[in-house]
């Protein structure tokens, strides 16, 4: 469980595609999809596809269904029912909700009622045991939750690595940082090298 050693760029998609392609399509679950960017830019790096999505909103949902049809949308994370995808499921990922977390927002940190949905996520990565966990959240989760989340993913068996990403390094028009994370099964060789 560490950061990277700085802030920016991740690499080029090239080496990350060498890196994570393992042959053949990875079944990806968009867990707090939104309207589906963690998935979008995660896809291409692994070389999988979504094949699942789970989004409660209305909104949100519809472009879901019109971005990936063949993909069936759960619905709210903490109504899923986990059996149901065991050994379908090689990715997870997840931009959960930071409104508890966001200097914006309510400041109560990741127990908070919208937040919280984190718990949702470990459930979900705990039951599938995917190959790989992304994870999205603003920055000041370092500060409001960071410790919470490692040890959880620790205490099932997974390593993890994050980093804080400025907007522009992404050539965003804007200053904002994003946390990223990236964990792996500890009883696999598949530590992240990016």
């Amino acid at each position: 469980m560490q950061a990277w050693p700085r802030r920016g760029h991740l690499g080029k998609t090239k080496y990350v595609h060498t890196y994570f392609g393992v042959g053949g399509l990875l079944e990806i679950l968009e867990l707090c999809a939104g309207y589906g960017g963690l998935g979008m830019a995660v896809a291409p790096l692994v070389g999988g596809r979504i094949a699942y999505v789970a989004e409660s909103a209305p909104g949100p949902s519809a472009v879901l269904a019109e971005r990936y049809p063949d993909a069936p949308n759960l619905g709210d994370i903490r109504e899923i029912d986990w059996t149901q995808l065991v050994g379908k499921v090689d990715v997870i990922t997840a931009g959960f909700p930071c409104q508890d977390i966001s200097i914006a927002g309510s400041r109560v940190g990741i127990r908070g009622s919208r937040s919280g949905v984190w718990v949702n996520v470990l459930d979900g990565v705990r039951a599938l045991r995917p190959r790989y966990v992304f994870l999205e959240n603003v920055s000041n989760l370092r500060t409001r939750g960071l410790e919470v989340v490692l040890r959880d993913l620790a205490q099932i068996g997974y390593s993890a690595r994050w980093i804080c990403v400025r907007a522009t390094a992404a050539q965003a028009p804007h200053l904002r940082d994003r946390w990223f994370c990236i964990a792996t099964p500890e009883d696999t060789d598949g530590e992240p090298r990016i």
